[in-house]
């Protein structure tokens, strides 16, 4: 349940439907695991055991993606759409348009999802009519073997997704009790710290017990609650200032109709990595990345319009549109967005990299202040 998460996610990822208005997305990673399991159960114990591995994987992910609808229903209630879910080797990350920052909006949207996996347990448990104990588990066998194994599966991922180790959901709910009591800027300070402190412990769990799916949960959660940490940083320095403030405006762009290797002299020229692409009166059609450039340059030679080569879903605001609205779009995924003039006119384009770089030079400048307030401190020795 993240922006940034789900953007480290849907990269190489691909739509399997939509459920009101939610596109599931299922990462080739996945069907990676998936694979990798079916050939360690067909080398254990033959085709049965293979097709009983794979069943049980993906009835487990059934369960995930209906624990994900739980948080997107919950969101939909607080007026919060989720454009989409992306089912990961770890998991599934649902992408909300935005974080609530009401902390009890927060708390019912976190709650949702374990809420929706205990009930599945409970159900599976009522279905098998108590839950067997650990050391009878050998002992059976057949379709209620893949039951057992569900519920059991599903009382631990409840257990799991409540430990505070955010951006999970346990460690959403405690941001939201802390953003009661400190804000949400500093909760989620907070919070983040815990859960990268509590990703260092799996990780070493994970490493010691060779488990490496522990080890990736431990990495997923370190980078994504400092990325969740500075997207709320991020938009605590640039809320209420209007995109003009944080574009870039000194930049070349680009012609449509012009080919790659003009595109590839820029790339030696400037310092560049992207340049927007535009069409004859000023407005942005486009643009194409420094990795678009090699690859048409390979696969279609100098020659290619840039117009082929370039990403044309690039998302445009207004000059006065508030940086409120553009960070959740860069948090998306989106590799830039194009800031336009009344007229339609491309005026410049902000980055996520640019961004980073706006927040690094606060981060420094609040260092700097805190030094100087700690030296003029009464008391203080010179």
């Amino acid at each position: 349940m993240s922006h940034a998460a789900t953007a480290m996610g849907r990269r190489w990822s691909f739509s399997i439907g939509e459920v009101r208005g939610t596109s599931v997305r299922i990462h080739f990673t996945f069907l990676l695991l998936l694979l990798w399991f079916g050939v360690v159960g067909w080398f254990a114990g033959g085709l049965a055991a293979a097709a009983n591995t794979v069943t049980f994987l993906a009835l487990l992910f059934l369960c995930v993606v209906l624990h994900e609808f739980g948080h997107i229903f919950a969101a939909r209630h607080f007026g919060v759409r989720t454009p989409e879910v992306v089912l990961l080797p770890i998991g599934g990350v649902s992408r909300l348009e935005r974080i609530p920052e009401e902390p009890q909006a927060e708390f019912v949207i976190a709650i949702a999802g374990p809420a929706v996996t205990l009930v599945i347990a409970l159900a599976l448990i009522v279905l098998l009519g108590g839950l067997p104990p650990p050391d009878e588990l050998i002992e059976i066998t057949g379709p209620r073997s893949l039951i057992v194994q569900l519920a059991y599966a599903n009382v631990v991922l409840f257990v799991f997704n409540l430990l505070p180790a955010f951006p999970m959901d346990g460690g959403r709910v405690l941001r939201a009790g802390l953003s009661h009591w400190f804000g949400h800027r500093q909760g989620t300070r907070i919070a983040a710290g815990i859960g990268q402190a509590m990703a260092f412990v799996l990780g070493l769990a994970g490493v010691f017990s060779e488990n490496i799916i522990l080890v990736l949960i431990a990495v997923f959660i370190y980078f994504a609650a400092g990325s969740e940490r500075g997207i709320v940083e991020l938009r605590g320095i640039t809320s209420g200032r209007p995109a003009n403030e944080s574009m870039i405006t000194r930049f070349v762009s680009l012609d449509g109709g012009e080919r790659v290797s003009k595109a590839a002299d820029a790339l030696i020229r400037t310092e560049q990595t992207e340049f927007p692409v535009v069409d004859g009166h000023g407005r942005l059609i486009g643009l194409l990345t420094r990795d678009g450039i090699i690859r048409a340059l390979v696969e279609d030679g100098p020659d290619t319009p840039i117009a082929r080569a370039m990403d044309s879903d690039i998302p445009t605001v207004s000059r006065w549109t508030h940086m409120d609205d553009v960070v959740p779009l860069l948090a998306g995924g989106a590799k830039a967005v194009g800031v336009t003039s009344d007229d339609g006119r491309c005026l410049g384009y902000i980055t996520w990299e640019n961004l980073m770089e706006e927040l690094l030079i606060s981060r420094a400048l609040d260092r700097r202040a805190e030094a100087r307030s700690r030296e003029s401190a009464p008391g203080r020795r010179l």
